[in-house]
C-alpha cells in the first residue's frame, strides 16, 4: 500500500507555479514569534466533529488546543456538506485573543499554524484553508483580502476529490497551507483599506482578536475576487480547517516593559541634567 502511494505520488503531474510564493519559502518558524494567543474568545465548530476519529486520534474538539504555542496538537472546524451548505448550516469557526496586542510593523505582523501535510511534490500541499480576521475590540473585524487562484483542474487528486492536493502558489493570504510547526504569515498593511480599518473600528496599532472562518472547499465559498475557493472535500470526523496556534510576530511591549523603558529614560535624563552645566562669567564666579 505504501509502495502504490509512493508510485502515484510520483506520477503526479507536476503543478505549475502561480503568482505566490510556495509553502516551502515563506513559512514562519515558532522561534519568530513573540507572543502567542492565550484565551478562548469562542469555538463554534460546524456539525460532525468528533472527539475520537475511527482511527484512534484525537480529540478533535477542544479548542484550547488551539492557545499557546504551536506543538502539533490542533482543534478542527469541520466541514459542510452540500446538503448543508444548501441550508445555510453557519461553517465552523474559532475567534483568540491576546494579551500582549499585535501590531502593524514591519513586514508580517501575525502567523497561523495549521497542520497540512507534505504527501504531494511542493508546491502542491494536503492543506484545509480558512478565512483570517482581526479586531482591535473584539466586535468589528478586518478580514484578509484572500486570493484562490486553483480550479478543479489545478487540483492534484490521484486519491479523489476528498484527498486533494492544492497548489499553493495560487494561494494568498488563507490560513491552512503550511505544514506542521510552520506558520502561514500575514501582514497587517494589507489591511490598510479595509472598511472597518478605514472607519477606525479596527486599529492596525492593536490587534487583540484573532478569528478564522473554516471554508468548505466544493467551490460554494469564494475568495475577494469573486474566485472559488476549493481545498480538500469533503472531510468527516476531523475534517475542516485544524487550528495548532496563532502567533503574534510584531506585538507592542508588555506595559512593565514600557515602564521600566521609561523609568530608565528619565534616570538618564536627570543623570546627565546633573553633570551638564551650564558656563559662568568669571565676574558670577567671583561673586560680582
Amino acid at each position: 500500500m505504501i509502495r502504490s502511494l509512493m508510485i502515484l505520488l510520483t506520477l503526479a503531474t507536476a503543478a505549475v507555479a502561480g503568482p505566490y510564493p510556495a509553502y516551502t519559502t515563506n513559512g514562519v518558524a515558532p522561534a519568530q514569534v513573540n507572543a502567542w494567543a492565550d484565551a478562548l474568545v469562542n469555538y463554534s465548530p460546524a456539525p460532525g466533529v468528533v472527539a475520537i476519529d475511527s482511527f484512534g486520534g484525537g480529540p478533535h474538539n477542544v479548542p484550547a488546543n488551539g492557545l499557546g504555542a504551536a506543538d502539533g496538537q490542533t482543534v478542527s472546524l469541520g466541514d459542510l456538506d452540500a446538503a448543508q451548505i444548501g441550508a445555510g448550516v453557519p461553517v465552523g469557526r474559532i475567534t483568540l485573543s491576546f494579551v500582549t496586542p499585535i501590531f502593524n510593523g514591519p513586514g508580517a505582523d501575525l502567523a497561523v499554524f495549521e497542520n497540512a501535510s507534505a504527501f504531494f511534490t511542493a508546491p502542491v500541499i494536503f492543506g484545509e484553508l480558512a478565512f483570517v480576521e482581526v479586531s482591535s475590540n473584539g466586535v468589528d473585524f478586518a478580514r484578509f483580502p484572500a486570493v484562490s487562484l486553483n480550479t478543479e483542474a489545478d487540483l492534484d487528486a490521484p486519491f479523489g476529490r476528498d484527498f486533494a492536493g492544492i497548489n499553493t502558489t495560487n494561494i494568498h493570504n488563507l490560513a491552512g497551507v503550511h505544514p506542521t510547526r510552520s506558520g502561514t504569515p500575514f501582514d497587517l498593511a494589507e489591511l490598510t483599506s479595509a472598511a472597518a480599518v478605514v472607519s477606525g473600528a479596527v486599529s492596525l496599532s492593536s490587534i487583540r482578536f484573532v478569528r478564522l472562518v473554516d471554508i468548505p472547499g466544493n467551490g460554494a465559498f469564494t475568495d475577494s475576487l469573486g474566485n472559488p475557493v476549493l481545498d480538500p472535500w469533503l472531510s468527516v470526523e476531523s475534517g475542516g480547517f485544524d487550528l495548532d496556534a496563532v502567533g503574534g510576530i510584531n506585538v507592542v511591549p508588555e506595559p512593565m516593559a514600557l515602564v521600566l523603558g521609561m523609568l530608565a529614560a528619565g534616570c538618564l535624563a536627570r543623570r546627565q541634567h546633573v553633570f551638564v552645566f551650564p558656563a559662568r562669567s568669571a565676574a558670577h564666579a567671583h561673586g560680582e
